[in-house]
């Protein structure tokens, strides 16, 4: 059986009579006891009778919703009732107040004597046994009890604690004040060595030195130490080569870099390391490149754009030459080379003639995606970014396609390098660097001219081309002179293989539309097909049939628009084209020859440039914009600009719609903030903006349905023919009708259904209400009375005193009924007095 909401049984006691109050009570018992124990308002005569009756299961009730009563829960402590002490007191030490803990034991000692206080489920032996550092918020106040064992306890426990929290004495441990306390926190493995501070004034390098030799401290606690600008070379060298050395954490010193430990970092803690020592001078890069091996891992660890470093390199790349050969060798050696850069390089200069002649070794072709360069790969190509330009163009003719797509992608070349690369490596090539979703722009805008159909379908199918560039591309244009060409059907180039196959199986919507400005049969045809990608918009199937017509002629255009089989879908009922684009698709054809200049393609062109128009644009988002979503507004807004083309939101357009005929309060809903970005809602006109608000409070309403072309209903219209909605005890559609003026307390009264939801409402509306202005001083507000509010209490009193009188019974009906009642309170009332009488 459902309750009333305690807002609704609040309201029928502060209605009642107050000499009602006691017989209500144990009339509607559950109904009092969820009222006791929820957060509305106790009325004050309810209040007195439940203190008055001394019943426990109300005293409980209201002792679990005390705490946020204010004196309630001071009158309910001063009972000093051992089992409402256990409510009121808590179990969590945020819970209560101090002050509210007090407070019971004040009242505890009203009733000391009262066996029940020393029961094994009573407060007292409940924290006897909690003795946890993290509950001194529950025993401090514990101090005050009247109990002398549970004082004993709870002044223990403190002591012990030093007073402090689990939270407090880690702090306080990890801030430490002498030189003991730091070394005894350095070692205590509760504390993280990241966490405790080296203040100036405590830190002694002597002492942490003799603490270090006599036993090692932790790695954490190393690291923290090596973080100091002052950390002695030994710890810091102790702190290196521990187990955690995965990156540099204070000074560096020469002596890590002839530590076994430098042979255990990864390659990108190694770079680290290295950049730290090289930027801060510790490693002089000659010194690093002549003595430190193996060359493989220096080279890949020297930090880039380092002008010391790139001079270094520089040197040690010009040793080498232009000649292939040498760099063969260099290539060939790094894997099992341990030596260091500058012995490589000897090496290499002694074993080149063995290496004149020869390709590159192993080559390996392109990789999708491409992958960063790695070990021997990524020390080559580290070595050849530091030689001149004229030696990087005269070997780029001897690297795999692997390396040269490895130093576009992720070695940076000179804008000059990148072009000769493009021009003098030949398709293959051009294939692999169009390959990679991380092709930048720049590369893009080089490879398209060069009007290769592979390169074309990889460019498209693995790179992140523009909407142009796509539309380009499936059109089979010619690029010439940095424009896409007006090219010849004949001339055009052709779509590979692989391309139309990756678009018959793609449901990405970028690949698909740009399907619509290629003017081929078998594109339209793919993306018309398509169970995943639709064309929402006319203008875009207009502009499919102009670049078909202008492409392949009428009759394909009229084959268009008769075939019923489109790839991937199943013979469909209609055409995928909308009825009005087949219409007017129809009548070109019909006009062709006879429609004056231009013939068909000019009336498809008038039809395109209507639909683009903003008038175009408002009735698409008229008829698109709104549905059960409530976000539909804004993917129409998305399918313009991916259809038609960026533009502004055609609000006058809108506007002038609404004053022939209102818009749909799905559509108008959508004009505000939190469903439109502030960049849309630019340029919205008043008018729009109050037609919002009043379609929000009119959609807000969960059982109002608009209905597609019929005159929205007034507030007061809604209030007679729809059920009220209550939400968590309150009606906030009504409480937001109310107050903007759209219903008066009178309709509330008279029509308004459930009643449940009224009683809710009135529960409120009825109270004084808060008014600006009322303060002399004008700086706060004051509770006044309205006679709109005069005048419903009195209706309400009216109609309660002649159906249900003075008879607690009928009120209890009342109460209980009133759940599942679906009529007005009026009804209500009236049928509640006829059952009992």
């Amino acid at each position: 059986m459902r309750f009333a909401e305690p807002t609704v049984v609040s309201a029928v006691y502060a209605l009642a009579d107050h000499a009602l109050t006691r017989a209500l009570m144990t009339r509607v018992r559950d109904e009092t006891v969820e009222l006791l124990g929820s957060s509305a308002e106790v009325p004050r005569s309810l209040l007195e009778e439940v203190f008055a009756s001394g019943d426990p299961g109300f005293l409980a009730a209201l002792a679990a919703s005390s705490p946020g009563r204010g004196e309630v829960f001071d009158r309910l402590a001063a009972l000093g009732d051992p089992e409402l002490a256990l409510i009121l007191y808590g179990t969590h030490g945020n819970e209560r107040t101090p002050a509210q803990r007090a407070a019971v034991w004040k009242g505890a000692a009203t009733t000391a004597d009262d066996p029940r206080w020393r029961t094994e489920d009573a407060l007292p032996a409940r924290l006897l046994a909690s003795d946890h550092r993290d509950l001194l918020e529950l025993l401090e106040p514990a101090l005050l009890s009247p109990f002398p064992e549970l004082v004993a306890h709870a002044r223990r426990v403190i002591d012990h604690s030093g007073g402090e929290s689990t939270v407090e004495r880690y702090w306080r441990k990890a801030c430490p004040k002498t030189l003991p306390e730091l070394i005894d926190a350095l070692r205590d493995s509760t504390i993280s060595g990241r966490d405790i501070d080296l203040p100036a004034g405590v830190v002694d390098w002597d002492v942490l030195l003799a603490e270090q030799r006599r036993e090692p401290f932790g790695a954490k606690e190393l690291r923290r130490m090596w973080q100091h600008p002052d950390c002695p070379e030994e710890l810091a060298m102790a702190a290196f080569e521990c187990s955690e050395n995965d990156r540099p954490s204070g000074a560096t010193y020469w002596s890590m870099l002839t530590s076994p430990a430098l042979d255990e970092l990864a390659d990108h803690s190694l770079a680290q390391l290295f950049r730290a020592g090289v930027e801060s001078g510790v490693f002089p890069v000659d010194r690093l490149l002549s003595e430190i091996g193996p060359a493989r891992r220096t080279l890949g660890g020297l930090p880039d754009g380092h002008d010391p470093t790139e001079t270094a390199l520089a040197a040690q790349a010009a040793r080498l030459g232009s000649d292939f050969a040498p760099w063969r060798a260099v290539y060939a050696l790094l894997p099992r080379f341990q030596g260091s850069v500058t012995e490589l390089v000897d090496a290499a200069l002694a074993e080149a003639p063995e290496h004149e002649g020869r390709p590159w070794p192993k080559p390996l072709g392109p990789e999708t995606p491409s992958r960063k360069p790695a070990k021997s790969r990524a020390a080559w190509l580290r070595l050849y970014s530091a030689a001149g330009h004229s030696t990087q163009c005269a070997l780029g003719g001897h690297m795999d396609v692997r390396t040269v797509q490895q130093l576009v992608f992720w070695q940076e070349p000179s804008a000059e390098l990148r072009s000769h690369l493009v021009r003098s490596r030949g398709e293959s090539v051009r294939v692999a660097l169009a390959s990679d979703w991380n092709t930048p722009q720049e590369l893009i805008e080089e490879l398209i001219p060069f009007n290769e159909p592979a390169v074309n379908a990889a460019l498209f199918l693995e790179t992140d081309l523009t909407p142009a560039q796509r539309r380009h591309i499936l059109s089979g244009r010619r690029w010439a002179d940095g424009v896409s060409a007006d090219t010849p059907s004949a001339e055009r180039l052709e779509l590979r293989d692989s391309l139309v196959g990756g678009l018959r199986s793609s449901a990405r919507r970028h690949w698909l539309l740009a399907c619509a400005d290629s003017g081929d049969p078998l594109l339209c045809r793919i993306l018309l097909g398509s169970l995943r990608v639709k064309i929402h918009t006319s203008a875009l199937e207009l502009h499919m049939l102009i670049r078909l017509w202008e492409r392949h002629g009428p009759d394909a255009v009229r084959e268009l628009l008769d075939e019923t089989d489109f790839p991937g879908r199943k013979r469909p009922a209609r055409h995928p084209l909308s009825q009005a684009t087949s219409e007017t698709g129809r009548a070109a054809l019909e006009a062709d020859g006879s429609a004056g200049p231009g013939g068909g393609p000019a009336l498809l062109r008038a039809a395109y440039e209507k639909a683009v128009s903003p008038e175009g644009r408002a009735e698409f988002l008229c008829e698109k914009g709104f549905g059960s979503e409530g976000d539909e507004f804004r993917d129409a807004l998305s399918h313009l600009e991916e259809e038609v083309g960026p533009g502004p939101v055609p609000w006058a357009e809108l506007e002038a719609r609404h004053h022939v005929k209102a818009l749909d309060d799905r559509l108008l809903d959508q004009f505000r903030p939190g469903v439109l970005d502030p960049d849309d809602l630019e340029g919205c006109p008043a008018a729009l903006t109050e037609a919002s608000a009043a379609a929000a409070l009119r959609m807000s309403h969960r059982h109002y349905r608009p209905r597609r072309g019929a005159e929205p209903p007034t507030i007061a219209r809604m209030l007679e023919k729809l059920p009220l909605p209550l939400m968590g005890g309150e009606c906030e559609w009504l409480e937001k009708a109310h107050r903007r003026g759209l219903v008066t307390l009178d309709e509330v009264v008279r029509t308004g259904f459930p009643a449940h939801a009224t009683v809710a409402f009135l529960a409120k509306a009825l109270a004084p209400r808060a008014t600006a202005g009322a303060d002399p001083d004008g700086d706060a507000e004051v509770l006044v009375e309205t006679e709109e509010i005069r005048e419903a209490r009195r209706a309400v009193v009216a109609l309660a005193s002649e159906h249900l009188s003075d008879n607690p019974d009928a009120w209890a009906l009342a109460l209980q009924l009133i759940p599942e009642f679906e009529g007005t309170l009026p009804d209500l009332l009236r049928a509640s007095g006829a059952v009992v009488s």
